[in-house]
């Protein structure tokens, strides 16, 4: 496993991570990934779609955070010390995602703690935003992450405390 470079004391309250897709979202991508795992007229018929009460062809919520978690991963989890996700917050779909949006994400570290019983590790807690490069948000969510320290020694920060 290749050394990574980011810890604990690299997400500093305020910091923010940002990526981007590199194409635009296919229709047959939100197809495919429908008709496996949310075959929902909406996800898998065009047709139906556009004539459903929402209106529009679109990629499942589920798909919609898997979108996410790979722009989390481009941005900076594939170069942290992560040890485990802890939980998910605040999870709103704004507005649906469809063929031909590209999707931007931003994380903003909102809360840093270092774990109560393990000072060798430490929560942070990102605000995360995605939205289209178009401007358009789509979801939004905030989400602990329980990262490595680089040691042990308990620091004092307003509001460390685990929110376990």
């Amino acid at each position: 496993m290749a050394e990574k470079e980011l810890f604990w004391e690299d997400f500093t309250l305020g910091r923010i991570w940002t990526a981007k897709q590199s194409a635009p979202i296919a229709t047959e991508q939100i197809i495919a990934f429908a008709a496996e795992y949310d075959p929902l007229d909406i996800h898998i018929d065009p047709d139906l779609a556009r004539s459903s009460p929402l209106g529009v062809h679109c990629a499942s919520g589920v798909q919609t955070f898997g979108f996410s978690q790979r722009l989390m991963c481009d941005a900076l989890l594939l170069q942290t010390n992560i040890i485990a996700g802890g939980k998910i917050d605040s999870f709103r779909m704004v507005a649906p995602v469809v063929p031909g949006d590209i999707l931007k994400l931003s994380a903003q570290v909102v809360r840093s703690l270092i774990h109560a019983e393990n000072h060798e590790r430490g929560w942070v807690v990102f605000k995360v935003n995605v939205a289209t490069t178009g401007g358009k948000t789509v979801l939004v969510y905030e989400v602990t992450v329980l990262i490595l320290r680089r040691g042990d020694q308990v620091v004092s920060l307003p509001g460390n405390v685990d929110p376990h």
